[in-house]
C-alpha cells in the first residue's frame, strides 16, 4: 500500500497547519478502519447467507474458519485504534487553548418607567400616557454542520487513460459545501474559503510494469494550497492488484466567491485499470 505524501523538509508551514494535517491524517486512518470493519461484517453476512440475494452455502467448518479470520482482524483493528487514540492525545497537547468566550451580552434595558401621572390613582383607572413596549432582541441561528462526501468509482474495472480525469458517483453526503454533479462526474465542487481533507484509495493494475503520478487538480488554480502528487510504481501484472492510498489537507488561498472544481488526473505513459476506487472529502 502506498503511503500518504508528506511535504518536503523545510516546507513553509505554520504550527497550526502542521497540527491540522496530522489530525486529518488520524481522522482518515479512523475512516479506513471503519471501512475494514464494514467489509468484515459483510463477509460474515455472506458466509451465513444473510445478505440480500444470497443463501447459506457454507459448511460449519467454513463458518468457523471465517469467524476465526474476522476475530484476528478485529483484534488488529483494535490495536490500531489504541495507537491512534494515543497519537491524537499527544497532538492535542500541542494544540493552542481555545480563546475565551466573548463576554455575555448586557440585558436590554426595559421600558422607561411612566412618570408620576402614570402611577395608580384612585380616581384614574389607567395610565393616560402610553408607554412604549420594549423592542424584541433578534437572535441569529448559525449552522455548525460540517460538509463531507464519500465517492466511489463510476463502475468497477474502469480504464483510466493518461491525462484524463477519474469519474465518480456519490455514495453519501452531508452539508452543502461539497457536491458532485452527475453531469460532470469527474469534478467535485468545493465551496472556497474553507479547509478540506482529501483521502482516496485506488485498487489498480496495469497490463505491464508502469510508473506514473496521480495529480489532485483544482480549477481555477490557486484557490487552495497545492497538494503533493502521488507517485506510484506498479510491478508485473502477475503480482495482482496494488492499492494506492493518499491523504492531503487543502488550505484556502483566495476566495473569489466561485466554486472550485477538484479532480484526479493520471500522468503516465500507459492507462491503468481501476478495479475499485473510494474518495472522501471532509470539511475541517
Amino acid at each position: 500500500m502506498s503511503m500518504p505524501s508528506f511535504p518536503p523538509n523545510g516546507a513553509d508551514m505554520t504550527q497550526e497547519e502542521a497540527l491540522t494535517m496530522i489530525i486529518a491524517s488520524i481522522a482518515m486512518e479512523e475512516l479506513a478502519l471503519s471501512h475494514i470493519l464494514n467489509a468484515e461484517g459483510e463477509k460474515l453476512q455472506y458466509i451465513l447467507g444473510t445478505l440480500p440475494g444470497t443463501s447459506p452455502c457454507a459448511c460449519p467448518h467454513d463458518v468457523l474458519a471465517v469467524n476465526k479470520s474476522v476475530t484476528a482482524l478485529v483484534e488488529a483493528v483494535t490495536q490500531n485504534q489504541m495507537l491512534l487514540k494515543n497519537k491524537l492525545a499527544q497532538v492535542l497537547e500541542f494544540c493552542p487553548l481555545p480563546s475565551p468566550p466573548p463576554p455575555a451580552c448586557k440585558p436590554e434595558p426595559g421600558p422607561t418607567p411612566c412618570p408620576s401621572p402614570c402611577r395608580p390613582d384612585p380616581c384614574v383607572s389607567q395610565c393616560p400616557v402610553s408607554c412604549s413596549p420594549p423592542h424584541p432582541v433578534s437572535h441569529q441561528v448559525l449552522s455548525c454542520e460540517k460538509s463531507a462526501v464519500q465517492l466511489i468509482g463510476l463502475r468497477e474495472r474502469m480504464l483510466w487513460n493518461p491525462d484524463c480525469r477519474l469519474c465518480w458517483r456519490q455514495r453519501s453526503r452531508s452539508g452543502k459545501d461539497i457536491c458532485l454533479d452527475e453531469r460532470t462526474p469527474a469534478q467535485i465542487q468545493l465551496d472556497p474559503g474553507k479547509t478540506y481533507a482529501v483521502q482516496y484509495a485506488l485498487n489498480v493494475c496495469a497490463t505491464s510494469p508502469e510508473e506514473g503520478t496521480i495529480l489532485l487538480r483544482q480549477s481555477p488554480c490557486g484557490a487552495f494550497t497545492d497538494a503533493m502528487p502521488l507517485h506510484f510504481s506498479i510491478g508485473h501484472p502477475a503480482h495482482g492488484q496494488q492499492t494506492l492510498h493518499y491523504v492531503s489537507v487543502m488550505h484556502p488561498c483566495i476566495n473569489n466567491g466561485y466554486s472550485v472544481k477538484l479532480s484526479l488526473m493520471l500522468d503516465a505513459k500507459a492507462p491503468l485499470y481501476v478495479e475499485q476506487a473510494v474518495m472522501d472529502v471532509v470539511e475541517l
